[in-house]
């Protein structure tokens, strides 16, 4: 494998440009070298030579050959005859995208010679020798690596299959910089305006403020996104939440902002829902609900506050670490 060139989630499939050595002894073709002046190699035209029609059985394309008219065939004395094709190739993969941006990948390219049944011919494979300054691949890619290449054979519908699996794994450093800390940094600055102060008149317009951003941005980063149809990716369902509870936080702030502002004397908060959020805390660690008389509006919007901070920040909390846990495990 020389290069992944792309990966594209939405066609499930994935391009590469790849190169075989195909080895095989045509015992029609062997001489005596001293017969010919030592001659032990030559370069027979592709035309009057056989050799395998290998094929892509999983090609994203026709199915077609691989290699070309003008790569060379060289032939030993022996017998031996070397064919190194090569090309750019486009294979259908699976692509689970749960993870993004910490996924890993699985796919594979399957040849065979469909010229051939395996009673006709038998394929063997070998596997390379890893080189450890390159890797797996010859040119990185600037999204994708290649973690891990093994082959193996199947037979199927009378014809051998030679599978080279490929594992690639996403490079999300990148992403996790531009994509996902400022998606974090905003879910978590949102909860925060339960910290403001109702009389610095600010509320409202934080909370906006930062729903307008989440969508701004949502907006932004959807070019950056996978667009696979059948997964979901968890960063969509985090960023989905987000922007769910964003709008719940502005309509929180909006009834807040307006018990606050109750006159309480002539408009009574419900009985229930004092005792829902109105809570004393004394000196014997018991918890006794505030009388509805003398409780102003003012002091049952800072207890709405302060419950929902951190009511809401736990919740936060709780997502983030979920949906970094599975990412990366």
């Amino acid at each position: 494998m020389v290069a992944i060139l792309d990966v594209n989630e939405a066609q499930q499939s994935v391009e590469a440009t790849i190169w075989m050595q195909v080895h095989w002894k045509n015992e029609l073709l062997v001489w005596d070298p001293s017969d010919y002046g030592n001659l032990t190699l030559i370069y027979p035209p592709d035309k009057n030579m056989w050799k395998p029609e290998l094929a892509m059985s999983n090609g994203y394309n026709e199915l077609t050959p691989i290699g070309s008219d003008f790569v060379l065939l060289k032939s030993y004395h022996d017998g031996q005859t070397v064919w190194v094709p090569g090309q750019k190739v486009q294979f259908l993969c699976r692509i689970d995208v749960t993870k993004f941006p910490f996924d890993t990948q699985t796919c594979y390219m399957e040849f065979f010679n469909w010229a051939g049944t395996k009673e006709e011919t038998s394929l063997k494979y070998r596997e390379p020798e890893y080189d450890s300054s390159k890797g797996y691949v010859s040119y990185s890619n600037s999204e994708w690596t290649v973690t891990e290449r093994r082959s193996m054979k199947r037979a199927v519908d009378g014809h051998e299959m030679i599978r080279v699996i490929v594992v690639l794994k996403r490079k999300y450093v990148s992403l996790v910089l531009t994509l996902v800390l400022p998606v974090i940094l905003l879910a978590f600055l949102n909860v925060f305006v339960f910290l403001l102060p109702t009389e610095s008149g600010e509320k409202l317009s934080f909370s906006v403020t930062i729903l307008l951003a989440q969508a701004v941005f949502l907006s932004f980063i959807s070019d950056l996104m996978p667009q696979a149809t059948d997964t979901i990716s968890g960063l969509s369902i985090y960023i989905s939440t987000q922007l769910v509870l964003s709008s719940l936080y502005v309509l929180i702030t909006c009834c807040n902002l307006r018990i606050y502002h109750r006159d309480t004397n002539r408009c009574r908060i419900p009985r229930w829902f004092l005792k829902l959020i109105c809570i004393s805390i004394n000196s014997d660690n018991c918890v006794y609900p505030i009388k509805e008389d003398g409780v102003a509006g003012s002091d049952i919007s800072q207890r709405l506050d302060r419950i929902c901070f951190w009511f809401f920040l736990v919740i936060v909390f709780l997502m983030t670490t979920i949906f970094l846990m599975g990412g990366i495990y």
